[in-house]
């Protein structure tokens, strides 16, 4: 890498502490066998006796992706320190297993927050990865999850970095420039820079942070779903090789939510949707 401006460094340790805050970074353990309640990829979900199973628009018991043991992970405010968050999504394939048609709706994914861990009971028709084709969907076996807290800073394929990034140039030179995106501003040296100390490598597991994308901003609203929730990114096994999760082509998953409805443990108008390289 050639010189770095200083009007590079000063724009990119701003950023850095505007944004700096808490993510959970999730990483999945091939050595530990998980349990019905403890945090894991696939496999059997935890299901309390009496709730009805999640369903797709066809009436069909979704897949569990992902399941988070609050309590178990160490988790904080704002997210639920007890409980159970779970991450189902359509077993569909025409309908890309709930990314497409009326998902923003809910229809293809949900989900579900049980506020409370006791007895739980798995009914006959709930889909798990013993029982269902997994050569396309996107987590493949039942894999635990180890959280690990961190702190992270926003990355620039964020849809809000490059507003962020012009509202402290025109602080710093008291003018707004004529570039329309971030890269336009600055030349081939600097953009490495950036790339550098605000890219993000993957595979990408986390909680809250911001979202790491195989192409661009996929949110259509980057305001609304203003939370990263979940990330799950495609990953290959250390052991054998195989794929422990693939989304289409090494892409990833994403749920977000907007802050007031996370405070409220709503997650009905959650944003499920996921990019592949």
């Amino acid at each position: 890498m050639g010189e770095v401006s200083e009007r590079a460094k000063r724009i990119a340790e701003e950023i850095i502490r505007r944004t700096t805050s808490e993510h959970y970074r999730l990483v999945l353990n091939e050595e530990r066998k998980p349990s019905i309640t403890d945090s894991k990829i696939g496999g059997m979900p935890y299901w309390p006796a009496g709730k009805d199973f999640p369903a797709d628009e066809q009436g069909k018991p979704m897949l569990m992706i992902l399941q988070m043991n609050c309590a178990e992970a160490g988790l904080s405010a704002p997210l639920p320190d007890h409980g159970m968050l779970q991450w189902f999504i359509s077993l569909n394939r025409e309908m890309m297993y709930g990314c497409r048609g009326n998902y923003d709706e809910g229809a293809g994914f949900s989900i579900v927050y049980h506020e409370e861990i006791g007895e739980s009971a798995t009914p006959a028709d709930v889909p798990t990865h013993e029982t269902v084709d997994d050569m396309l969907t996107p987590v493949k076996c039942e894999v635990a999850i180890d959280v690990t807290a961190e702190q992270t800073a926003m990355g620039v394929n964020d849809g809000h970095f490059n507003s962020l990034f012009f509202d402290i140039v025109k602080e710093i030179t008291g003018a707004a420039p004529s570039e329309k995106r971030w890269y336009q501003y600055l030349d081939n040296e600097d953009c490495l820079y950036f790339e550098k100390e605000l890219g993000m490598k993957r595979p990408r597991h986390q909680m809250m942070g911001y979202p790491v994308y195989s192409q661009d901003e996929a949110r259509r609203d980057i305001d609304q779903h203003d939370t990263l929730l979940l990330q799950l990114d495609s990953q290959y096994s250390t052991i054998d090789r195989k794929a422990l999760v693939m989304w289409g082509d090494m892409g990833s998953g994403f749920i977000f939510v907007n802050h007031d409805d996370l405070d409220a443990r709503d997650f009905s108008r959650a944003y499920y949707c996921w990019d592949c390289g």
